[in-house]
C-alpha cells in the first residue's frame, strides 16, 4: 500500500478498481441537491482516485474541523500510552494535584471513560468553559449524574480534559506535543489549534485541509504505521475505533452503532472522524478506503458514502466514457453561488 509524502499518487478508476460511474452518479447527487460541501479526498489502497474542492479550497486551505479534532486527541492519548507515560485505566485526578475541590464521584473516573464518554455528565457545559476564569477548575464541579463507565454522553469536556492530561505529562500544550511524532511525519504543516485556558481545546478547535484529514486516515487504516514508522500502536489504533460503548440515546440516528475511543462507528462498517456540519473522515477496512469531506451542510453526508462511494468499490471497474474531470470541474464553478450564501447566513465562519 502507499504511503504519500506531500500528497498521495494519483490512480485512475480502472487501476483502483472503482466503478466510476456511481462517482459520476455522486456528483449529480451533490448538484442536484446542492449540497455545500467545500472538499472531497477519495483515497483508495494508499493512492488518490479524486479530489475535489470548492472555489477558494484545496490543498493547504485549513478550516475548522469541530468535533474530528476529539480523534486527534485520542491519538495522542495512545502514544503516549505506548510511551509507558500513562494507563488507560490510570484515575483522572492525580493529574491535577492543584484541584482540591471536586465532587465525589471524579475520585474513580478513569482516562478511559474520558476517551468513551462516560464519564457520569449529563449537562452541555463546554460553552461555559470559554469563557471561565478557571476552566480547569469548573470541570471538576461539573455534576456527575451516572456512575462513571456506565452511559455514553456526548461530552466535549471529557476531551478537553484529555487534552490537559497530556499537557501535565509533556509539559507541552497538545498541539505542540504532537509536531514531531504526528504533523511533522505525515508532512502536515502545523495547524491551528485553539486554546481554552492553558490547553488546547482537544474537543473541537483544530484547523486543517481535507488532505491532511485523509492523511490521518490512511495512518489509521494501516493500524498506526506510516511510510514504515510505527506512530501508534496497532492496538491502541484497534481499540480506539471499534466499538466500546453503546450509543442507543444519541441524537442522530447514524450515531446509534457505538463509540470508541473518540471515534464514531459506523452503522455500515469501521468508523469516522466526525464534526459539525458535516465534517468527516470515514475509513472502511475492506475496500482500503479513505473518504474525507468538509462544508457547511446540516443534511446528512454520510449517504454519499454508503450509496455511491462503497458500491463503487463492491462493483469494481466497468468499461464506460465518462470523464470524471469534467464532473469534478463542474462541482467547482458551481460552489461559488452556495459559498456566498454561506457567507451570509454562516454563525461561525
Amino acid at each position: 500500500m502507499n504511503f504519500p509524502h506531500a500528497d498521495f499518487e494519483k490512480a485512475s478508476c480502472r487501476d483502483a478498481n472503482v466503478e466510476k460511474g456511481l462517482l459520476v452518479d455522486l456528483f449529480d447527487k451533490i448538484r442536484d441537491d446542492r449540497l455545500n460541501i467545500h472538499s472531497i479526498v477519495f483515497v483508495k489502497d494508499g493512492n488518490k482516485v479524486f479530489d475535489a474542492y470548492a472555489k477558494g479550497f484545496g490543498p493547504g486551505v485549513a478550516e475548522e474541523t469541530y468535533s474530528c479534532s476529539k480523534s486527534f486527541t485520542s491519538i495522542a492519548i495512545g502514544i503516549l500510552a505506548d510511551r509507558g507515560q500513562l494507563a488507560l485505566d490510570d484515575r483522572v485526578l492525580p493529574y491535577f494535584p492543584e484541584i482540591t475541590a471536586f465532587l465525589p464521584a471524579y475520585e474513580g473516573m478513569t482516562i478511559r471513560h474520558l476517551l468513551t464518554m462516560t464519564t457520569g455528565h449529563r449537562e452541555w457545559a463546554y460553552e461555559t468553559l470559554l469563557t471561565s476564569k478557571d476552566p480547569l477548575k469548573d470541570c471538576f464541579q461539573m455534576p456527575v449524574i451516572d456512575e462513571p463507565g456506565t452511559q455514553f454522553f456526548y461530552d466535549n469536556v471529557a476531551s478537553y480534559l484529555l487534552s490537559a492530561i497530556v499537557t501535565k505529562i509533556t509539559g507541552k500544550i497538545l498541539n505542540d506535543f504532537l509536531e514531531e511524532p504526528l504533523w511533522n511525519k505525515l508532512a502536515i504543516a502545523k495547524p491551528r489549534w485553539k486554546t481554552v485556558g492553558p490547553y488546547s481545546a482537544g474537543a473541537t478547535g483544530l484547523s486543517l485541509d481535507a488532505l491532511s484529514l485523509a492523511k490521518f486516515g490512511h495512518l489509521l487504516l494501516n493500524d498506526g504505521v506510516w511510510r514504515g514508522e510505527r506512530i501508534v500502536s496497532a492496538d491502541y489504533v484497534r481499540q480506539a475505533t471499534s466499538f466500546q460503548v453503546p450509543t442507543t440515546e444519541a441524537d442522530g440516528p447514524r450515531d446509534r452503532f457505538g463509540y470508541g475511543f473518540q471515534f464514531w462507528i459506523n452503522d455500515f462498517g469501521d468508523f469516522r472522524l466526525a464534526g459539525m456540519y458535516k465534517q468527516y473522515v470515514v475509513v472502511n477496512r475492506e475496500y482500503k478506503i479513505v473518504f474525507a469531506i468538509q462544508g457547511y451542510e446540516e443534511r446528512e453526508l454520510l449517504d454519499l458514502v454508503t450509496n455511491y462511494v462503497l458500491p463503487a468499490c463492491r462493483k469494481g471497474w466497468i468499461y464506460d466514457n465518462f470523464t470524471l474531470r469534467n464532473y469534478i470541474s463542474r462541482f467547482q464553478e458551481e460552489s461559488v453561488g452556495l459559498l456566498e450564501k454561506e457567507k451570509k447566513n454562516r454563525t461561525i465562519w
